[in-house]
């Protein structure tokens, strides 16, 4: 008796639109929605076929910076309530930031370059695929057998 796990949808966005990419085994599909005129984009490939990968965890908050910068001049300028207040602003920012980072799923495929944005629900999935392919990358690993792809 063979069990076959269901296929992992990773979901996100690319191209300021819902995109997916699903995780059969070693085969990765992925589809998105680019221009303006909605282009659809429909890529199969392997794990394998991936030249690099990368998974970005951006905690930082340029705008929670700015705002801070700008409470510690108000403390000087325009008095310490102001600027207090602007600071804790500034803070909360940073503090929503580093608890919600921005995460991203980058693939290169030599022809293309698959840039996600994925969604808090998929970060675990996505992670894991990353470290898949850098181990597929690292090892050397090539298919078992030539994938059959759809």
């Amino acid at each position: 008796m063979c069990l076959v796990s269901a296929p992992i949808v990773i979901i996100g966005t690319a191209y300021g639109r819902r995109a997916t990419l699903e995780v059969a085994g070693d085969t990765l599909t992925w589809r998105a929605q680019r221009g303006l005129a909605a282009v659809a984009e429909n890529i199969v490939t392997t794990v394998h076929g991936v030249r690099v990968v990368r998974w970005l965890e951006l905690r930082h908050s340029w705008a929670g910076f700015a705002v801070t910068a700008l409470g510690a001049l108000w403390v000087a300028s325009e008095g310490l309530a102001m600027g207090i207040s602007t600071i804790v602003v500034g803070v909360g920012l940073l503090g929503w930031r580093f608890t919600h980072p921005r995460q991203y799923l980058l693939l290169d495929l030599g022809q293309n370059q698959l840039v996600m944005k994925v969604a808090l629900a998929s970060a675990r999935p996505a992670r894991l695929l990353a470290a898949r392919i850098d181990h597929a990358l690292d090892t050397g690993e090539v298919p078992a057998t030539p994938p059959t792809l759809p």
